[in-house]
């Protein structure tokens, strides 16, 4: 009877031990299994951002060098033309009759001005020349550019000390700027238009707010679609936050908040 029962508690302790050993490998599969989804699922993650990050940034790079042949076109053709017709306008001037020269005065006045307005248009279409003047000159360049051409009344406003950014986000936060203006010009039947700048210790706050009819932006059209993308991609690029919001009638407001930490990015 002894023997029975040393042979039955055996056989308990040996079962439990069994089922603590198959218990304990199967929690160790598990949590070994769901550690390798997570690392996988991690790592699926990051090279989905990468891939994103890298697309955006061949995106944005065809944009820039696009623009920067445009630019170099205005201002070495087109620019060079207006110039030399400023030029024979000039000499012009001084061998007509006095009572003609007021018309040719015109004209001359209205070549200077469209030479004015190409050098402003091609500085704003030059990454490089973005990335000399600084993104402050370059937006009031922008700024100026479109209340000469009464497009818009256009503002900015700057608030406390500003500091450079790298050259690289500066040029890709005026590329934002530049796109949501001109998605104000062509959209939002606006009258205002006022661009903020906060310099933050650590961060450059950009709000950018026109006063036109708005839009609902989770039913916009394909062509503002586009837009928004745009304007999405080239902040995720910079690792900058960007949001938009707007009302149908009461306007549109972009938000860019930019970090002042170096980044890597190479656009020339």
């Amino acid at each position: 009877m002894i023997e029975e029962l040393d042979t039955t508690k055996e056989l308990i302790i040996g079962t439990t031990a069994v089922v603590l050993l198959l218990g304990t490998t199967l929690i160790f599969l598990f949590v070994f299994i769901q550690r390798k989804k997570k690392v996988h699922s991690e790592e699926k993650r990051k090279f989905k951002e990468d891939y994103t990050n890298e697309l955006a940034k061949s995106q944005n790079e065809i944009r820039e060098r696009a623009l920067e042949n445009i630019s170099w076109e205005i201002h070495d053709n087109v620019g060079q033309l207006l110039s030399v017709s400023k030029l024979q306008l000039n000499r012009l001037e001084q061998q007509i009759p006095k009572e003609n020269k007021k018309a040719l005065h015109e004209v001359t006045a209205l070549v200077s001005k469209s030479l004015q307005d190409l050098r402003a248009l091609s500085k704003s279409l030059n990454p490089i020349s973005i990335q000399k003047i600084g993104l402050i000159e370059a937006l009031k360049l922008e700024v100026d550019r479109y209340n000469r051409l009464n497009f818009i009344k256009a503002t900015l406003k700057i608030i406390n000390k500003p500091f450079r950014l790298d050259k690289e986000k500066e040029t890709i936060l005026f590329r934002i700027v530049q796109e949501f203006i001109h998605n104000t010009i062509k959209h939002a039947k606006a009258s205002k238009l006022d661009v903020l700048l906060v310099y933050n210790n650590d961060f450059l706050e950009i709000t950018v707010k026109d006063d036109g009819v708005g839009f609902n932006v989770d039913k916009e059209n394909a062509e503002r679609g586009i837009g928004l993308l745009n304007m999405k991609g080239r902040a995720q690029l910079i690792k900058a936050e960007f949001d938009l919001t707007s009302t149908p009638d009461k306007g549109t407001t972009g938000y860019i908040k930019c970090n002042k930490e170096k980044i890597n990015i190479e656009l020339n």
